[in-house]
């Protein structure tokens, strides 16, 4: 695959996957949970990693005895969070290069991610690569979570191509199952707090990398 001439469109999941923001938000749970005295359940990040701000929301206000207003967890999270998004996170080793060679070759460039305008935008400027994206799109924006393919096809519709011309960089397992299932060229990225699930998404994805560096 050469991802500078194969394809019409990148689509490209934030944390994780372009951001190194994952320990940052494990510290927002561990930080949250004990501020209220209540235990992180074992499945706790499987569960809110496919999971939009609302949708975490609902989960630990139903089932982890959160009794705070949804809006009142949301706005909590935000708040602890936009400081690391704007000051401190940085990109995957490459990732910048990568976008940059990519936007410099004609493909376009959508983000389908399920975090907030508010913590991606200003990392991406900080960073500058905010304007080299074409489309932007949130799980908020479409009916089902990561792992089906929805996010991914509304992206490649924003971006006006057709999907199976996309590929698709993620660093979850079931968003690689949502991009496989949309037809799309997928690339698994080795996030460490992923560790579990290398095995299946090397079986699921069409290329494996450790970051962007043997890419650009």
């Amino acid at each position: 695959m050469n991802f500078y001439k194969d394809i019409s469109c990148a689509i490209f999941d934030l944390d994780g996957t372009l951001v190194e923001s994952i320990s940052a938000w494990r510290e927002v749970d561990i930080n949250f949970m004990k501020r209220r005295n209540l235990p992180i359940p074992d499945d706790f990040y499987d569960r809110v990693s496919t999971l939009n701000f609302s949708q975490a929301a609902d989960y630990v206000t139903a089932e982890c005895g959160v009794t705070d207003p949804k809006e009142v967890v949301m706005n909590e999270w935000l708040e602890e969070l936009r400081y690391d998004y704007a000051n401190v996170i940085k990109m995957v080793a490459g990732a910048k290069e990568f976008i940059t060679k990519l936007h410099e070759n004609g493909v376009r460039i959508a983000l389908a991610t399920a975090s907030r305008p508010e913590l991606f935008k200003p990392c991406l400027e900080r960073h500058g690569v905010l304007d080299l994206f074409d489309v932007f799109v949130t799980t908020d924006e479409v009916k089902r979570k990561k792992g089906f393919p929805d996010v991914y096809l509304l992206a490649a519709e924003k971006a006006g191509v057709e999907p199976t011309t996309c590929a698709v960089f993620e660093d979850i397992y079931l968003g690689c199952v949502g991009a496989k299932a949309a037809d799309m060229y997928t690339v698994g990225v080795l996030e460490e707090h992923s560790r579990d699930d290398w095995e299946k998404m090397q079986e699921i994805c069409d290329l494996i990398i450790e970051d962007y560096t043997k890419l650009v």
